[in-house]
């Protein structure tokens, strides 16, 4: 613990060394390899992750190393033990995190480079299903992915406000298991995927295999799960993005932010941020789970309240999108 507790101390003066250095932001970086965590295979956090981290190598002298992890969650506590660099994140984890809450052992540090997405979640039953409301989800089984997911955590937020939290069964694994034995009928609901309101690819598989309906909570459960947890935010799904829905209905929603080890530098971090962002319409062609990625909407999804590292903060100030109540980070 000692080591562990002086190596970051060492690492966080280089890094403010970097902050200085990042005023006058160079390309030509000191060749390192940064881990980036993502999430489970075949979830649109893990194509997003490789996307960005595609980018990053092409555009910078970083090099990056993507894992699959168990999730956002996950990769906080990850982080803090210095085995991630850079990692998918979730709004809802970064509150967790800064206030040291279950399931975060302790308080975590850690800083935000850009916002790229949100996912909308509805939950999700088989149209033949006799879950017609949300009450009827007691004593159901319900599949959240895996347990350090952020998916499973934003979960456990909405239905301890709805006032059933041990009401739920709760069924884990990978994404592709959980719908898997959701199409089997071994699972009673699910949580939906839906990328700035299309569906994921495991939720247009499912709706391939059989007719799907989203079921609504009540838009006071929402706002009960904001106000218990801020990073769970109260959305919108259409029949724009989603044309099964007969009307729009009120969804919890998360922001997926790119989050970075308090040891990144902010030169590191500004050349990440450019990479990304300069290149925003490359990045969009990776996918519909990056269809949200641009300069404009990674700054406006960025937390109050929580740090921004340096670099980043510095490329919205030269292109004007920087917002004067966000905190840049002193390390």
């Amino acid at each position: 613990m000692t080591h562990s507790i002086y190596r970051r101390g060492v690492l966080k003066g280089a890094a403010a060394l970097g902050l200085a250095a990042a005023a006058v932001p160079t390309t030509a970086l000191a060749a390192r390899s940064l881990r980036w965590g993502s999430s489970s295979l075949g979830s649109s956090g893990y194509t997003i992750l490789e996307a960005l981290s595609n980018v990053t190598n092409r555009y910078t002298d970083l090099r990056s190393a993507v894992q699959a992890t168990a999730g956002t969650t996950e990769n906080f506590v990850l982080m803090d033990r210095d085995e991630l660099d850079i990692a998918h994140t979730t709004s809802l984890d970064w509150v967790n995190a800064k206030a040291g809450n279950k399931p975060f052992p302790g308080v975590i540090e850690a800083n935000q480079l850009l916002s790229y997405v949100q996912w909308k979640w509805p939950i999700l039953v088989k149209e033949s299903s006799d879950i017609m409301t949300w009450e009827d989800l007691r004593g159901r089984t319900y599949s959240p992915s895996k347990p350090g997911s952020g998916a499973a955590s934003a979960s456990k937020v909405l239905f301890e406000a709805a006032g059933m939290a041990d009401d739920i069964n709760f069924v884990y694994g990978a994404w592709g298991e959980v719908y898997d034995n959701f199409g089997l009928g071994q699972v009673d609901a699910i949580y939906g995927i839906f990328t700035n309101g299309f569906p994921a690819g495991v939720v247009a598989k499912a709706e391939a295999a059989s007719n799907l309906r989203a079921i609504e909570f009540p838009l006071e459960i929402l706002q009960a799960a904001n106000a218990a947890n801020s990073g769970i935010l109260v959305s919108e799904l259409t029949p724009d993005t989603w044309p099964v829905l007969e009307k729009t209905i009120n969804v919890p929603a998360l922001a997926g932010i790119l989050g970075a080890d308090t040891t990144v530098t902010a030169e590191e971090g500004y050349a990440i941020t450019k990479a990304v962002l300069d290149h925003a319409e490359e990045v969009r062609g990776f996918g519909k789970a990056l269809g949200g990625v641009s300069p404009e909407n990674a700054a406006s999804g960025l937390l109050v309240g929580h740090p921004v590292n340096g670099g980043a903060a510095q490329y919205y100030r030269e292109n004007g999108l920087w917002r004067d109540e966000l905190t840049i980070a002193m390390t």
